[in-house]
């Protein structure tokens, strides 16, 4: 029998990357950046600058993801950027999903939004892996860190939300987050360490301690499916948040994939996959 891994990188074939682009514009970060482009005018460059700087601060939120990228871009609606650096600094610092270390995610600013702000960034959407390797030198990070490749998804976002055609390079990593450690633990793509019903702490204590090995995992599922981790991101997130949210309940899961109009019979076998280990029966 093929173990986890293939099996789920096989229903991922199968779906085929036109299905994992369609479901993408279902993820709720992909509607909001998609209000922004549609409300700034179609600014690329403004848009990507402001999108990427949020991707910069978006960890040890208050709130969910995706309240937090809904409160980013009703926030810019209304607030349309003059000075990018002074006010995206004062959106920080009124971002209720940014209070915890706030001291620290305005310190980041300060340190990269100069450099980011003379940039033109838009030129660097037809080669991500650049944009990639860009914000590892801007940050001065390794560039699997969750905050940097989640950047760079983000600009992929902006990208497609503003009506380009862009692809995703298979190289860059997945951003491992809470919900994508949950989805490698309960999987079983990961062993768990005691507990099972401890999974909750037991991920965040592994999102920073095996995050490339968890990286590592859905880079190889990425290279049998087919489909570049960056773009499976946005699979494994939402449904992942469907589930952490319903307890793991999957009729109550399935129930909100209805909502999304995003269900088939294939990403029923994924849901069931993706919560074997932490299935409420």
């Amino acid at each position: 029998m093929s173990g986890i891994k293939e099996r789920i990188a096989g229903i991922l074939r199968e779906l085929g990357i036109v299905w994992v682009r369609g479901f993408e514009e279902r993820d709720p970060q992909y509607a909001a950046v998609t209000r922004l482009c549609r409300e700034l005018e179609h600014d690329v460059d403004k848009i990507l600058k402001l999108t990427i700087l949020n991707a910069l601060v978006s960890y040890q939120l208050t709130g969910k993801g995706e309240d937090h990228w809904n409160y980013f871009a009703n926030y810019f609606i209304g607030n349309k950027p003059v000075d990018l650096c002074r006010d995206f600094i004062n959106y920080v610092m009124n971002s209720r999903y940014l209070a915890r270390y706030r001291d620290s995610k305005v310190k980041r600013i300060r340190s990269t939004c100069s450099q980011i702000a003379r940039l033109s960034l838009s030129n660097y959407l037809n080669d991500l892996a650049s944009l990639w390797r860009l914000l590892s030198r801007i940050t001065n990070t390794h560039g699997d860190e969750k905050t940097i490749v989640f950047a760079v998804k983000m600009a992929y976002y902006v990208g497609r939300a503003c009506g380009l055609d862009l692809s995703v390079p298979m190289d860059i990593p997945i951003p491992v987050d809470y919900r994508v450690t949950v989805m490698t633990i309960c999987s079983g793509l990961m062993p768990i360490i005691g507990n099972s019903n401890k999974v909750t702490d037991l991920a965040r204590e592994l999102m920073t301690r095996r995050r490339r090995e968890i990286q590592g995992v859905w880079s190889e599922i990425g290279r049998l499916s087919g489909i570049p981790p960056l773009n499976l991101d946005s699979v494994i997130w939402v449904l992942g948040g469907l589930l952490i949210n319903s307890s793991f309940n999957v009729d109550r899961a399935i129930n909100e994939l209805r909502v999304l109009n995003a269900y088939n019979e294939k990403v029923l076998e994924l849901l069931y996959l993706l919560s074997e280990r932490c299935i409420n029966k």
